[in-house]
């Protein structure tokens, strides 16, 4: 029987230090240590969980810091677990002292994912009203990083693309940026198409998997 222990964050940008060091310290005697950056409510990661559950024997036990790491989504939560619990594979939470190999430890874990969805729907109610807020304001300009360019020389970009016929990558090269970013400046169609894969790349990260 093997012993993995998880160590998870939501983005790479997140460290994953200390996080294996409380992980250690609590299962000294683990087998094998994985890491990865999920959000813990996309589609995504209910697919990394799966990679989980796969890669366990029978016996075999997956250790979290806490509940959160392995989702925010009370639907995807339950499916896990009850995964793990079919396959004979023990989940245990560091954080909380939970083991899903008992039923007291079962029961605690079902109450916390309870408490956990009613957090994230009020951060994300929160969130929403916010953005509307935001929005409704008559000087608002969209959402995302302002460009640093001016208006004058977005002008002069596109002038130079349409009207003068240079090659992106002449663009590019005079004004500093990216041939990508010079292409999405110089075609609507482009910024078009980039702003919806934005937009889904957004709501895959919130929306909750089923």
């Amino acid at each position: 029987m093997k012993k993995y222990l998880i160590a998870r964050c939501s983005s790479v940008g997140q460290k994953l230090d200390s996080q294996i060091a409380e992980l250690k310290k609590a299962h000294p005697d683990h087998d094998e240590l994985i890491t990865g950056f999920r959000s813990s409510v996309s589609a995504k990661n209910k697919a990394e969980l799966q990679r989980y559950i796969d890669m366990c024997d029978e016996g075999d036990s997956l250790v979290f810091l806490r509940l959160s790491r392995v989702s925010r989504s009370l639907t995807q939560s339950l499916w896990f677990f009850a995964a793990a619990e079919k396959k004979k594979i023990n989940v245990i939470l560091v954080k909380e002292k939970i083991d899903f190999s008992t039923p007291a430890g079962r029961f605690q874990a079902h109450m916390m994912m309870v408490f956990y969805q009613y957090q994230k729907e009020i951060q994300l109610e929160n969130a929403r009203e916010g953005r509307r807020h935001a929005e409704s304001k008559k000087d608002f300009k969209g959402w995302g990083k302002p460009s640093s360019l001016s208006d004058k020389r977005v002008k002069a970009i596109r002038k130079a693309r349409h009207e003068k016929n240079r090659t992106l990558k002449d663009i590019a090269e005079e004004y500093g940026i990216s041939v990508s970013y010079a292409h999405r400046l110089t075609n609507d169609e482009k910024r078009k198409q980039y702003n919806e894969a934005h937009k889904a790349r957004q709501r895959e990260k919130y929306a909750e998997a089923n």
